[in-house]
């Protein structure tokens, strides 16, 4: 049996359509090992009759014990990964269709992380454009000034990222078990934990806009905003033990918008942190009454 070269994990809920679609994006090949982990999906006998009628022989088809979390999913994922490189797909989303030749363009990199950039499409028609991608600036950023940090630091979705396995297994790296992002803390960890990182110019991934997606309509309940919100101070903590300085502060954009639509609740919140992170959220206010 050939080496695996690259592990890609797909969580799934509840769309068997998109998510076959996905599987087709991946080229078929006995390095390139398929893991799809469904959470507790309603379909679930459906999908996995589906994916047996691929007869795709480098496809495996997990379950999470415990639904309501892809972080879980990709968790149960990595789990069962034997490739060199791990990369993570939603279920919605593709790779492009010269993914197999740009794939082995890179497998033999050193890096600990590779960045590929992405197109935002929209998810009923791939061939029309969506304004999804918030994170083209990150790559702008880089090739202007070849600073890495935002992408390592800031740049929290999975989209294109492919990480050595022997990092995520060297340091522990697991997703937060939240409905919510899942993958904020992950993206963070293995920015801060990679010895080298590569940026690459091609693009590989196709993030889709979708109408019923998690991230369609963010914050709708307390519930949401308070697990994204303790998932940003998560991120904060993580950088505070392993002293990195980036003042970005994210968690302050949630408490931003707490301050927009429940004034006491924000002040609950804002007495609950560490006086580190008071004087932060202040700093960031002070900053944007002076833009």
């Amino acid at each position: 049996m050939a080496n695996i070269n690259y592990s890609i994990i797909i969580p799934h809920y509840n769309i068997p359509n998109l998510l076959l679609r996905c599987v087709r994006s991946i080229p078929v090949r006995e390095d390139i090992q398929v893991i799809v982990v469904d959470d507790c999906s309603s379909c679930r006998a459906e999908v996995f009759d589906a994916l047996k009628n691929l007869h795709h022989p480098y496809l495996e088809f997990y379950s999470t014990p415990v639904g309501g979390s892809a972080g879980r999913a990709r968790n149960v994922g990595i789990k069962h990964a034997k490739g060199t490189w791990l990369s993570f797909v939603d279920a919605d989303d593709l790779l492009t269709s010269d993914a197999l030749a740009i794939l082995d363009k890179h497998k033999d990199r050193t890096e600990d992380v590779l960045y590929y950039q992405s197109v935002s499409v929209m998810c009923d028609d791939i061939t029309k454009p969506s304004g999804r991608h918030c994170f083209l600036y990150h790559f702008d950023h880089y090739f202007k000034t070849g600073d890495e940090r935002p992408l390592r630091l800031e740049f929290d979705a999975l989209w294109g990222k492919f990480v050595k396995k022997s990092l995520i297994d060297r340091h522990q790296i697991r997703f937060d078990e939240v409905r919510y992002s899942n993958d904020t803390f992950f993206s963070a960890a293995i920015g801060v934990f990679a010895k080298k990182v590569a940026v690459m110019e091609e693009n590989l991934y196709l993030v889709t806009e979708r109408e019923g997606s998690l991230t369609a309509d963010k914050m709708k309940t307390i519930q949401e905003w308070k697990i994204r919100f303790y998932s940003a101070l998560h991120v904060q903590n993580f950088f505070d033990e392993n002293h990195i300085s980036f003042k970005r502060y994210a968690f302050n954009d949630f408490m931003v918008v707490m301050w927009d639509r429940d004034k006491s609740r924000y002040f609950k919140e804002f007495f609950r942190l560490s006086i580190r992170n008071q004087a932060r959220i202040l700093y960031c206010a002070i900053r944007s009454l002076r833009q």
